[in-house]
């Protein structure tokens, strides 16, 4: 073992300090983190963050959202206001890479701002990168959001509903068919409705991965009728695994239950990770989706700029 002056050497002090930090600490972050139907997100507020620059939200980001060395969580948003007082945000993935906004990010941010005092009133607009989006606080606990139209897989047409025409494609599996609709959404859903049918969700997964039926980040929707104004979901992406909760895939199988005649347009869905009550509007061919964010825990974080050891 070490002898007893080990640690008073001034050369070792500083060779420990460049293993534990890599570096000086170069600033502290001020962070809230926040969940909407177990999809977390780490929200920074620029303003309380005066120090941090645009350069250092790749690196911070794939810092703070390892599970394993940072706070974790599925994502970083970074909250400030843009030209003329307008609310924007920035989100970047946990590998460090600036991403689309999930709507379930905006709605972690969205409670943030209103709570903050950021957002002036209970209805106002977030600015997304290339796009705006309109939010509605209706509570202390539930947020608004638009999204859609959906429309074909193959095509920008919108879904509507039509009386003569099939929605329905077929998935066929070694010894078995399945029926699904393919509604595009926030991305690209397969939804069935397997009615009583036990499904083994991952084994199923991995079977359909394995087959090369759909492209990777594909949804697979499982959804379980309890009546037409309320249904279920499990939802597994391919080559990504089962999903606790994903917007588009509530407003897609909501679309997919109208299209087959199964349900209404206004209905509770009850996912893995929480609920969301999605209302189909016949007026403007959109989904609004309403559901909750809830804060986990505010802190501090100590980020070191990522930089290549001195010799």
């Amino acid at each position: 073992m070490f002898g007893a002056g080990w640690l008073g050497n001034p050369q070792r002090l500083a060779l420990l300090r460049r293993l534990r930090y890599n570096g000086a600490i170069r600033m502290e972050i001020q962070f809230i983190k926040l969940q909407s139907c177990g999809a977390d997100y780490i929200v920074l507020d620029a303003l309380k963050n005066s120090g941090l620059r645009a350069e250092h939200l790749p690196d911070l980001s794939a810092q703070i959202c390892s599970r394993h060395f940072g706070v974790g969580a599925m994502g970083l948003a970074l909250v400030r206001k843009n030209a003329g007082a307008r609310l924007g945000i920035a989100c970047f993935n946990p590998q460090g890479g600036e991403a689309g906004a999930d709507p379930l990010a905006v709605r972690c941010v969205a409670r943030y701002a209103f709570d903050a005092g950021l957002a002036g009133s209970e209805t106002f607009t977030v600015e997304l990168p290339g796009a705006a989006t309109a939010v509605e606080v209706l509570d202390a606990h539930n947020i608004t959001l638009p999204s859609g139209p959906p429309t074909y897989w193959d095509r920008n047409d919108c879904l509507r509903e039509r009386s003569a025409e099939t929605f329905t494609r077929t998935l066929r599996l070694m010894d078995r068919e399945l029926n699904y609709t393919p509604v595009r959404l926030d991305g690209l859903q397969a939804v069935f409705f397997p009615g009583g049918s036990p499904l083994a969700l991952s084994e199923f997964g991995r079977e359909v991965e394995a087959a090369g039926a759909f492209a990777d980040g594909i949804n697979l929707v499982f959804a379980r009728l309890i009546s037409r104004e309320e249904l279920s979901l499990r939802i597994w992406r391919v080559c990504g695994g089962e999903q606790l909760a994903a917007e588009g895939c509530a407003g897609s199988a909501v679309v997919a239950s109208v299209l087959n005649g199964f349900g209404d347009r206004q209905a509770l869905v009850h996912l893995e990770g929480g609920n969301l009550f999605v209302d189909w509007s016949e007026e403007d061919n959109r989904l609004y989706v309403s559901g909750g964010a809830e804060y986990v825990f505010m802190g501090t974080y100590y980020y070191e700029e990522g930089e290549a050891d001195e010799e």
